[in-house]
């Protein structure tokens, strides 16, 4: 028994690969129709023979049959990898909008700019970004402020314009102050739009994670 066992599914380098296949075939027809766990044992077993047949292969000086094996065994275990990482990454999706208490700090960490407490929400979208592989979004954030705040904002913006900072530098335009990011490792990772319009007291963040 034994012997016909190393024979067949051993020596005969083709065996453990046909057998690989068909496993492979069960495990995903017993995902999709049945629902066991005999397809996902079978593949198991498959790919230990077909791991085993390899090591014989390279023994026996037939390197360019263990690579085979060893190819056709680590396909599919990339493939089921990959796919757990886009799983986990779309599980890992973010909320579909900033929680009140993430605005300030995160408009903070960007630009400096300490905002008012009190402050009115006319957009906040969390975006994931579709057909993307992993957990990429952009956010999209605009609030209004109180008139009686505008002073505290535009003395802050004017301070960042006299002395230089590390995330980036304000530049005036007509109805009020646009913030450019440098290119810092940050930003390359999450570049965003901000400005702040003192005509209609607004404050706008639009920022991409990739």
């Amino acid at each position: 028994m034994t012997e016909i066992f190393k024979k067949y599914l051993v020596i005969e380098w083709w065996i453990p690969i046909l057998f690989f296949g068909v496993s492979i075939f069960l495990f995903l027809s017993d995902m999709i129709l049945s629902n066991t766990d005999f397809g996902f044992y079978i593949l198991m077993l498959s790919g230990l023979i077909l791991f085993i047949s390899t090591i014989w292969q390279l023994f026996k000086g037939k390197k360019l049959v263990a690579l085979l094996q060893f190819s056709i065994l680590i396909i599919p275990i990339l493939f089921f990898g990959f796919m757990l990482v886009v799983f986990a990454g779309m599980m890992n999706k973010p909320d579909s909008k900033l929680t009140l208490e993430s605005i300030e700090p995160l408009i903070k960490e960007k630009t400096d700019l300490t905002i008012p407490k009190d402050f009115e929400i006319l957009e906040n979208i969390i975006e994931h970004t579709e057909g993307a592989f992993d957990s990429d979004y952009s956010i999209g954030l605009k609030i209004r402020y109180q008139e009686s705040e505008e002073k505290n904002i535009t003395e802050q913006i004017h301070n960042g314009i006299k002395f230089k900072s590390e995330n980036g530098i304000w530049k005036r335009y007509k109805s009020g102050f646009d913030y450019e990011h440098n290119e810092n490792e940050l930003n390359r990772a999450e570049p965003f739009y901000f400005k702040v319009d003192t005509l209609s007291n607004t404050i706008e963040l639009n920022l991409m994670h990739l």
